[in-house]
């Protein structure tokens, strides 16, 4: 084992799988940050902060699974290569035990069809390196067994993907606007970017990021839908705020009328964002 530049020891922890999908249907998958809420349910909202080339830095709101719960939230640089199938990450900044986190992922085509999904990952840990090697061991796992699960049954990422979006003009300031967004959601404490709370008697996880954007995930989703999130978007336009706001959700059935929750939910939160 080497040494960090913070003196910490590095560990390394390595893991794969087979996936009855192409290299590159799955390397899509996971590469694709913006569909991650998609991918992966405990993810709430993704924002892609920084892009130069191959090269970029993304930030993650996450409801943690298992019996741990909470929120987390971070931000990786990640390094594409769409040609060798390869990211390379490293994530910023700590999070409880660790202290620094990187590595890679491959995607490989195996003989006779499918691919192998190989993950090694390097980091610091003030805590007992095997506790915090489990607990990578455990988020890995899942991670990878979802992966797997989803592109192997690809309407799961798209047929079963319900989208509605609609925009207006608003009066006002983006600032106006945001606040009388915030008014409406539940109430958070302190300047956190992401909190619990209830709507309409249903746990929501809320986001708000960059001054500009606002998230409600539906922990606990209308059915027949499997994944229910909001979102509205504020830009200064000629004559006020143009506001889009979208609703995306997963339903293996009923989409139809998942769609026109949707649809209505869409037309409900633009007249939030222009409430007097």
């Amino acid at each position: 084992m080497s040494t960090s530049t913070t003196d910490r020891e590095i560990h390394t922890t390595r893991a794969g799988i087979d996936v009855d999908a192409t290299p590159d249907t799955v390397y899509g998958a996971l590469t694709d940050v913006a569909d991650w809420p998609v991918l992966y349910p405990w993810i709430a909202h993704t924002e892609i902060l920084s892009q130069d080339g191959p090269h970029d830095e993304v930030k993650f709101w996450a409801v943690r699974p298992g019996p741990e719960g909470g929120l987390r939230i971070w931000t990786s640089r990640r390094t594409l290569d769409p040609v060798a199938l390869r990211m390379e990450f490293t994530q910023q900044g700590s999070v409880g035990p660790i202290r620094e986190l990187g590595g890679t992922w491959d995607f490989r085509p195996r003989p006779g069809g499918g691919c192998r999904v190989t993950s090694g990952h390097w980091f610091t840990t003030d805590a007992d390196p095997r506790d915090t090697a489990g607990e990578l061991d455990r988020h890995g796992g899942l991670q990878m067994h979802t992966l797997k699960a989803r592109t192997e049954r690809p309407a799961s990422l798209t047929s079963d993907v319900v989208r509605v979006e609609d925009r207006a003009v608003l009066a006002g300031s983006v600032d106006s606007v945001r606040a009388r967004l915030l008014d409406a959601l539940p109430r958070r404490t302190g300047a956190e970017s992401a909190w619990f709370g209830t709507h309409d008697d249903v746990p929501t996880v809320q986001i708000e990021h960059g001054g500009h954007t606002l998230v409600q995930k539906l922990l606990d989703p209308p059915g027949p839908a499997e994944l229910y999130r909001r979102r509205w978007r504020l830009a200064e336009a000629p004559g006020g705020v143009l506001v889009a706001a979208d609703v995306l959700a997963v339903a293996s059935t009923g989409q139809d009328r998942v769609r026109q929750r949707a649809g209505g939910d869409v037309r409900r939160a633009l007249a939030l964002a222009g409430r007097r």
